[in-house]
């Protein structure tokens, strides 16, 4: 028994999406920093967001 296929569609309100970027955003950092952590390694994660804003 599989996992249902989800659809993939632009969020359209724009506070869901806004939250929704932020949480993904602080767990893509968070992977990141324990893959560097477990494998000893330097990891870079460069993200923008909607309105250009840099993230590192």
């Amino acid at each position: 028994m599989g996992r249902r296929k989800i659809s993939i569609a632009p969020i359209k309100d724009e506070r869901n999406r806004q939250v929704t970027f932020l949480k993904r955003k602080n767990g893509l950092f968070k992977k990141a920093y324990e893959l560097g952590v477990l494998c000893s390694a330097d990891v870079a994660i460069i993200v923008f967001n909607a309105n250009g804003k840099l993230f590192e």
